[in-house]
C-alpha cells in the first residue's frame, strides 16, 4: 500500500457521509412541491435543473433537504448525483447522503463523489446484472484516501461555481 501524503488519511465512506432514509409512503402528502427522479439528474453535473411534482408519482420516495446529495444508486455507471438547493422528495433508486462536516467539507464531498476513484469503486461494488445497484452498507465500508480539510477547501474553491468535476483521479 503506497504511503500517504502528510495529513491525508484513509477513511471509510460511512465516516464521510450518512445515508438519510426519511421515507415518504404517500408522495402527494409529502408537503413539498418537487420530485426528483433519476431521469432529472444530468450525468457529471451537480445542479438539479429540472424536476417533477409529487402528484406525478405514487410509490415510496425519500425526503431530502438543501445541501443533501442525491446519488443514483442504481446504474452508478451513469454518474448521476446532484446537490439539492431545495427541499423535496426523490426516487427510492437514489441515496440521500449528508456530509459529516467534522470529517469532510460538505461542499467537497460531491466533487469527491464525481471523481473516477469514487465512481469506479461504486460501479465495482454494484450488485445485479440487469439494473446494478449499490447497497449502503457496502458503500459505507469502502475505504478512500481523503485530503486534509485545508486541501479540501483549496480543491473546492475554483470549482464551486461550475459544480462539475470531470473524471478526476484522487490520490
Amino acid at each position: 500500500m503506497p504511503e500517504l501524503k502528510p495529513g491525508w488519511r484513509r477513511v471509510k465512506f460511512g465516516q464521510l457521509a450518512e445515508c438519510i432514509n426519511d421515507r415518504v409512503d404517500d408522495p402527494s402528502k409529502a408537503g413539498v412541491d418537487r420530485y426528483v427522479g433519476l431521469d432529472h439528474l444530468d450525468p457529471e453535473n451537480l445542479k438539479i435543473r429540472r424536476w417533477g411534482t409529487p402528484d406525478e408519482v405514487e410509490s415510496t420516495k425519500l425526503r431530502f433537504r438543501p445541501g443533501d446529495i442525491i446519488f443514483g444508486k442504481r446504474r452508478a455507471y451513469q454518474r448521476k448525483l446532484a446537490v439539492a438547493d431545495f427541499e423535496g422528495i426523490c426516487s427510492a433508486h437514489a441515496m440521500v447522503l449528508r456530509a459529516k462536516p467534522a470529517v469532510v467539507l460538505p461542499e467537497f464531498l460531491p466533487f469527491f463523489m464525481q471523481s473516477d476513484t469514487f465512481m469506479e469503486r461504486a460501479v465495482e461494488i454494484s450488485v445485479g446484472s440487469l439494473s446494478p445497484t449499490i447497497n449502503w452498507k457496502t458503500l459505507a465500508a469502502e475505504e478512500f484516501v481523503l485530503p486534509p480539510l485545508e486541501e479540501q477547501r483549496r480543491t473546492v474553491a475554483p470549482r464551486a461555481g461550475r459544480m462539475s468535476m470531470k473524471h478526476t483521479k484522487t490520490p
